[in-house]
């Protein structure tokens, strides 16, 4: 049997896990824990309150059964969640159902949510979500337009943020450093406010700041806008095998001159520069893993060639690949 519960705020989404479905609560500290049942599976969800600015929430659960719940008029500042493992379902109103699954990440700043989220079963599920407070969100650009969401442009992204999206290796990091970490006790929170600063602030650049302000600088039809929003999501997630300009513009709908001139219009770089920058970005992160070699590291962002490799890392950077890593 199904587990289904309608909640529109966190302490009623907390309380129906226990009263309802059997969940063992835990309060210690900042750290609210539940624990599931032996009925439905097993492992846990927690939520850190880190500062007034920042919230973290984890989900380590292995079920036996779905976990269903819908939410109404649920309130929103921002929040980026990234799988693990497993995968969850869900769907707002006016979007299509989808699923966030390993390695992807979604991010959902719409003022007020309604729809549902599925936790499947028979598979571990494991995310992170990092949570903007009131107090920090207000001071982020465009976050007064983002909770009027009166504005076709800001209301065009807020829908289009909803899809899950392979992320790169610096946000994977960035995520990875705040559930997996050996800070002490005494230092946890303060480290956990700035990773989750840091991670947020430098989301809401890519995504929201930068398209907005490129929308500010252009006279792109709506149509146009959305076309070169949705290129640049492809080339995010395909940069280390991009389509080509002619196939690039064939998928979004643009002729290939309103498509380069557009993009290095909105984005302030030609395709190409686009694709090298999210390169060696992704790249410089990787080396962070010892266990990779650099010629793995080439290959994994796109580079057949570990000489081709080094020589755009060490005219982005400054250095060898090597060299970089050691100073990591």
């Amino acid at each position: 049997m199904q587990q289904m519960f309608p909640t529109n705020s966190l302490d009623e989404y907390m309380n129906d896990l226990v009263n309802r479905y059997g969940f063992s609560y835990t309060q210690n500290g900042n750290v609210t824990g539940l624990a599931a049942p032996k009925e439905i599976g097993n492992g846990y969800m927690k939520t850190v309150q880190v500062s007034d600015d920042i919230e973290i929430g984890i989900i380590d659960l292995f079920l036996s059964q779905p976990l269903i719940s819908y939410y109404d008029d649920y309130p929103n500042t921002c929040e980026a969640t990234y799988c693990f493992s497993g995968h969850i379902s869900y769907s707002e109103t006016g979007i299509a159902k989808a699923n966030l699954s390993q390695n992807e990440l979604g991010l959902y700043a719409f003022p007020r949510s309604r729809g549902m989220t599925m936790i499947p079963s028979n598979e571990r599920v494991v995310t992170v979500s990092v949570i903007s407070k009131n107090s920090f969100h207000r001071q982020l650009p465009y976050s007064e337009q983002c909770a009027r969401y009166d504005n076709s442009e800001v209301r065009d992204l807020l829908h289009r943020l909803t899809k899950p999206k392979r992320s790169g290796a610096k946000i994977h990091n960035y995520f990875k450093q705040i559930i997996d970490n050996d800070i002490g006790q005494e230092m946890k929170n303060t480290y956990l406010d700035s990773m989750g600063k840091i991670l947020l602030s430098d989301l809401w650049q890519e995504h929201i700041i930068l398209p907005l302000n490129g929308h500010k600088r252009t006279a792109h039809s709506s149509f146009d806008r959305k076309a070169l929003l949705e290129a640049e999501e492809i080339l995010a997630e395909r940069y280390s095998s991009p389509p080509t300009i002619p196939e690039l513009a064939k998928m979004v709908a643009l002729n290939e001159h309103k498509l380069k001139t557009g993009f290095r219009e909105m984005y302030g770089k030609s395709i190409y520069e686009y694709i090298r920058s999210l390169r060696m970005e992704n790249a410089s992160h990787l080396l962070e893993n010892m266990d990779l070699s650099i010629s793995e590291i080439a290959g994994m962002v796109g580079y057949v060639n570990t000489s081709h490799f080094a020589a755009a890392f060490r005219s982005e950077y400054g250095l060898n690949p090597s060299d970089f890593r050691l100073g990591a």
